[in-house]
């Protein structure tokens, strides 16, 4: 998806609420009873990819509060906390990470930062972005699993729940309970507190695996590609998106004039994200205004509140990376991807070949 703040941004997608039937307008439809029982055939141990279960019997509600999983293999403990497997751990070289996106969607849930629209678009345009991104109808996800590696808060998880598939989201945020509070009404979803680094998730077990804006905030963006690539089935289908390397991006320019904002303290950061959003904003508005006039339906209005969240999720982690478009296609090409389908300035989807 081209972002309308093109030539001074390059947000990604956000977070707005959605309770459990105003998914697109209708009530969800999802198979029965999928929870964290249902989706063990899809878990691994992260550390010797052994079986886990669950120390319980399945309760008639087939979900999981406060109680712990095991690995078969080598004994490892998985705790199990606030309906969360927690199989992250301790990330001690991102943990400023985890504490960074844990608030930014505590603030937007809040109501600091837009909550009506997902970066000026509303939720179907969303949902219509995401398929063309993945070049699929809604058929294509019927009886499939699909993972949303760095789920944010479950927006997207919560708009396609109303098809018949299975789907998981990992995180490592701090506020990962909250991104399952959101989900529990969807039987169909499960989330995971897990580091995208080391899935606990079994090789070529996904028909599709998303990740928008996430890798780039790893202490390897390629490892990451190359541990989620691996997870995709054969003829399955890979979409990432990264920040573009863009000198004349606000953004860029921004952060790198900084030097290192996330050492900010959170509400001066949060002030200064609004003190630099409402310029940008002033300059993008005929910008976007321009582009749909040109026929692009899927261009967001924009607004302050969506920049300041484009802003503050810039901003506040320690790790980011820019990248080329050569330098992704290369590594779709080099994990055994095909059929590449190119959305915005470094969005990329590609189909599984070996």
């Amino acid at each position: 998806m081209e972002s309308p703040f093109a030539f001074v941004a390059e947000p990604h997608r956000g977070v707005f609420n959605l309770s459990a039937h105003e998914t697109m307008g209708q009530d969800p439809i999802f198979p029965p009873e999928i929870m964290i029982h249902d989706i063990l055939d899809l878990m691994t141990c992260p550390s010797c990819d052994g079986d886990v279960y669950i120390n319980t019997s399945p309760r008639e509600e087939r979900e999981l509060v406060d109680e712990t999983m095991s690995c078969l293999r080598c004994g490892a403990c998985i705790p199990v906390k606030g309906g969360v497997p927690r199989f992250a751990g301790r990330l001690t070289d991102q943990q400023q990470i985890a504490e960074s996106f844990g608030l930014q969607w505590r603030y937007r849930e809040e109501g600091r930062f837009e909550q009506s629209t997902l970066y000026g678009l509303s939720a179907e345009q969303e949902v219509d972005a995401c398929f063309q991104a993945l070049g699929i109808t809604s058929a294509d996800l019927a009886g499939k699993t699909f993972l949303d590696a760095g789920c944010g808060d479950g927006f997207l998880l919560r708009l396609l729940s109303q098809y018949p598939a299975r789907f998981v989201g990992i995180d490592i945020h701090s506020s990962i309970v909250r991104t399952y509070e959101a989900c529990r009404p969807f039987p169909n979803i499960t989330i995971v507190e897990a580091d995208i680094l080391r899935p606990p998730l079994r090789h070529l077990s996904f028909d599709f695996v998303w990740s928008e804006g996430v890798i780039v905030h790893t202490p390897d963006p390629k490892g990451a590609f190359k541990s989620l690539s691996g997870l995709v089935k054969p003829g399955g289908k890979l979409y990432v998106w990264v920040y573009p390397s863009q000198p004349l991006s606000i953004y860029q320019r921004v952060r790198d004039l900084l030097v290192a904002p996330y050492l900010l303290p959170r509400p001066a950061l949060l002030f200064l994200t609004y003190l630099l959003a409402l310029p940008i904003f002033l300059a993008a508005k005929p910008y976007a205004a321009w582009k749909r006039r040109r026929g692009s339906a899927a261009v967001p209005k924009p607004s302050v509140r969506t920049v300041a969240f484009g802003l503050y999720d810039n901003l506040s982690p320690r790790y980011q990376t820019r990248h080329t478009v050569d330098e992704v296609a290369g590594w779709f090409k080099e994990f055994g991807f095909s059929q590449l389908i190119q959305t915005g300035l470094i969005g990329f989807s590609g189909t599984k070949t070996s």
